[in-house]
């Protein structure tokens, strides 16, 4: 390979990956179906980082429902107003693969016996919970609008 291909190459690498960091981060928006109430109630005020799993309905998106994880180093990170599922929350997220869960459980009162990947319904979602979700595609939130 000679100087000048090895140059052009070098030039043409740097632009994609300047143009892929000043991408937008897409806006997710709907209100909240579910959420984890095992990572909701195991908020510790040190230095790990807390998360929070929600399942959002996400109308006029080519998939109606996802799952987005936030973290954060606080107790709290999301507004109590959103957890009644009335509300619409707007979030800027990025698709993260490795979190996609395959058939998701849904149920309407936390059991001692809860499970990990069962997410508690919202009061505006008892009386019509999701359908069947084959796969739940998951999103990491960046930041909260």
């Amino acid at each position: 390979m000679t100087d000048q291909n090895k140059a052009l190459l070098t030039g043409v690498s740097v632009a994609v990956l300047c143009l892929a960091c000043f991408g937008k981060t897409p806006s997710l928006s709907g209100k909240m179906v579910a959420y984890d109430p095992l990572l909701h109630a195991a908020k510790v005020g040190s230095f790990v980082a807390n998360k929070e799993a929600v399942i959002l309905e996400v109308p006029g998106s080519k998939t109606k429902y996802l799952k987005v994880m936030f973290v954060g180093f606080g107790t709290t990170q999301i507004d109590a107003k959103y957890f009644d599922g009335t509300l619409p929350m707007a979030v800027k997220a990025i698709r993260n693969r490795t979190c996609d869960e395959r058939g998701p459980k849904f149920v309407t009162q936390v059991s001692p016996t809860q499970s990990s990947g069962t997410y508690l319904l919202t009061d505006a979602f008892k009386n019509s919970p999701p359908p069947k979700i084959k796969t739940l595609e998951c999103y990491d939130a960046t930041e909260k609008k």
